[in-house]
């Protein structure tokens, strides 16, 4: 799926992304690697795409839902949505976007709906810009109760660039919140290596700018 503008796209159902995956039913191809049958697909690339995630598209930019898995979710300009990652999937990586105003279910850059994905299967959300809209609202929500513990192999994090008014974020983790004070903590952790939180708010001129650079306008 590249190069589509999208909008409009959920005016039937409060429970949706302005895209929504599924995936339940393995097949044995061998799609992935010529010659090998396996019933892991070859990844499914999202590209280039200026999405926004309108009317009552309140489940993402992307909403991989219920075993969604092998995402490859790149260079796509969102508008109201979020990065989101729901019930026993893996595999989906999110890199190169820029995310403006983010939702999924509430203000987020980034909403896993799950436990974790164990070693060898991570979700990954790196190389990011996300502009949040007012001071305290989340960079990421984890719903595992083994995060923080967990996010090391089952979500791969790292050089995100996130801008939030005051330079106030958090990180809403399993059944505990961190603080701005606390996301500080989270990405000198090393769990979030190279992940920068600023206050310095750019302007819809800029925004414009890096989308059209983003999308290769």
């Amino acid at each position: 799926m590249t190069r589509n503008l999208m909008f409009n796209t959920c005016r039937e159902s409060g429970d949706h992304g302005a895209f929504n995956s599924w995936d339940r039913l393995p097949y044995v191809t061998d799609v992935r690697k010529a010659g090998t049958p396996s019933t892991i697909p070859a990844f499914n690339e999202a590209s280039f795409n200026f999405i926004v995630a309108n009317y009552a598209a309140d489940g993402g930019c992307l909403d991989n839902d219920d075993g969604s898995s092998y995402y490859d979710i790149h260079h796509n300009f969102c508008v109201f949505g979020g990065h989101k990652s729901d019930f026993d999937g893996n595999a989906k990586l999110a890199h190169h976007n820029l995310y403006v105003q983010p939702k999924v279910y509430g203000p987020s850059c980034i909403n896993e709906l799950q436990a974790l994905p164990p070693e060898g299967y991570a979700e990954g959300f790196y190389n990011n810009t996300c502009v949040l809209a007012s001071a305290n609202e989340s960079y990421i929500q984890v719903a595992d109760s083994a995060c923080p513990g967990s996010i090391a192999a089952g979500l791969l994090l790292g050089n995100n660039t996130v801008y939030v008014p005051g330079g106030q974020a958090r990180v809403n983790c399993g059944h505990g919140t961190y603080s701005e004070y606390d996301a500080g903590a989270f990405i000198g952790e090393g769990l979030d290596n190279g992940t920068v939180v600023s206050g310095d708010m750019p302007s819809s001129a800029t925004l414009i700018e890096w989308a059209r650079t983003l999308l290769s306008m």
